[in-house]
């Protein structure tokens, strides 16, 4: 296990393997704690997995055997008998899932949780370039979530074989009986490692051998075996899978799109360098609870000399000053009951108007552009109409000047 020190969540590191499912079952085992009254004294009885090579046995595990070699009974082994993939039996998912296509894989998500350290630093930008300050309190629409998903689990059931071997029968009862009475009057146990838990049953059989009735020179020996099926998952494909046991993904909080012009280093001079970019459109969840004026972030960048001049930003102080220098309202050209300028149709403004920015009205009514229409701009100042006006009209433009 592993606890992210940002935040109260866990991730499983360990995959869920065959190795894990026998690594359960032998904690299970050793967790009874067995002992048996031999003639050295009161004694824990050891627990021998029964796949282990002989040579590892014997250098690893020489208090179980004696002098010559033999094992030291009572003791117990484990081995592993078969694994069944049982189509009948999906656990909870009844349909696969497949895994996603990119380099970390993963199909189910285990956990989603807010992340806190780049959630605060979307937050802190944000407020700093609308108010000035960190930690302003607003509406954040861009919150990031950590998503750890994991590959399509398979059950499989496994069955193991524990043997009891004893050289008393007075040992042979102490040591069945915890494996009867233990799970309680069901047959059911948990089974942990790594994290993971599986089901174990233990089998209501409980058979026994020994050497009795021969009555030869033999060594006497009295031996159970007990069934155990467990009913377990597998998560990837273990030492051999190419992609990660678990996967973590961050969601994308905004989108900019950067201008081929500022690659090309072509600075308009209208945004005069200083254009953040598109901040990002919230999704439907990010809008809730938000505040209308909240809604999108779209706010110039400082320039490296942080002043509000030249290539600076708009704020809540220069606004209205930017307007004013940069934006002409309702200029008259012809007021009502005067007498036309010129010819009637030429109109001059005072300021040279940026392209396709101005708004003419005649008489209150807004005046279409274009030579098959109400009038043309030319030399960026020159507004020529396509008839004439006449002492009731009145003539005004709303335009930014270039």
């Amino acid at each position: 296990m592993y606890r992210d020190p940002e935040n109260s969540w866990k991730i499983h590191f360990e995959p869920s393997t065959i190795e894990t499912i026998d690594r359960a079952v032998l904690n299970y085992i050793k967790g009874l704690e067995l002992f048996a009254d031999t003639n050295t004294g009161w004694r824990e009885v050891p627990v021998i997995w029964g796949t282990a090579e002989r040579a590892y046995q014997v250098k690893n595990k020489k208090d179980i055997r004696d002098s010559q070699g033999m094992l030291i009974l009572p003791l117990m082994t484990i081995e592993r008998k078969q694994i069944t993939k049982d189509m009948a039996s999906k656990g909870v998912f009844q349909g696969n899932v497949y895994e996603n296509s990119d380099e970390q894989g993963g199909a189910l998500t285990t956990s989603r949780v807010i992340y806190q350290e780049k959630t605060m630093k979307f937050a802190n930008a944000d407020s700093k370039r609308l108010h000035g300050q960190l930690n302003f309190p607003r509406c954040n629409g861009k919150v990031v979530y950590k998503t750890v998903s994991a590959p399509m689990p398979v059950n499989v059931s496994v069955g193991y074989e524990v043997t009891i071997r004893t050289e008393y029968q007075q040992q042979m009862n102490d040591l069945l009986q915890p494996f009867i009475t233990s799970p309680g009057t069901i047959n059911y146990i948990t089974l942990l490692e790594a994290g993971h838990r599986y089901e174990g049953f233990v089998q209501p059989d409980f058979s026994s051998n020994n050497n009795l009735g021969d009555f030869s020179t033999d060594e006497r020996r009295f031996e159970s075996k007990i069934t155990l099926n467990v009913v377990g998952y597998l998560v990837g494909q273990g030492d051999n899978r190419e992609k990660p046991h678990y996967s973590i993904r961050e969601n994308a909080v905004e989108v900019k799109i950067p201008r081929e012009r500022i690659s090309l280093q072509e600075v308009p001079e209208w945004e005069r360098g200083g254009y953040y970019g598109l901040a990002g459109f919230l999704s439907k969840s990010g809008r809730e609870g938000c505040p209308p004026g909240m809604l999108l972030s779209n706010v110039p960048a400082i320039n490296s000399a942080g002043t509000s001049g030249e290539g600076g930003s708009v704020n809540i102080q220069n606004f209205s000053q930017v307007m004013s220098d940069n934006f002409v309202v309702r200029e008259v050209l012809k007021a009502k009951g005067t007498d036309p300028v010129g010819d009637g149709r030429t109109h001059t403004t005072s300021n040279v108007i940026r392209p396709n920015t101005e708004l003419l009205f005649r008489n209150g009514l807004v005046m279409a552009v274009g030579a098959d229409f109400d009038y043309t701009v030319s030399n960026g100042n020159k507004i020529t109409l396509d008839d004439v006006l006449v002492a009731e009209d009145s003539l005004y433009v709303t335009y930014i000047i270039a």
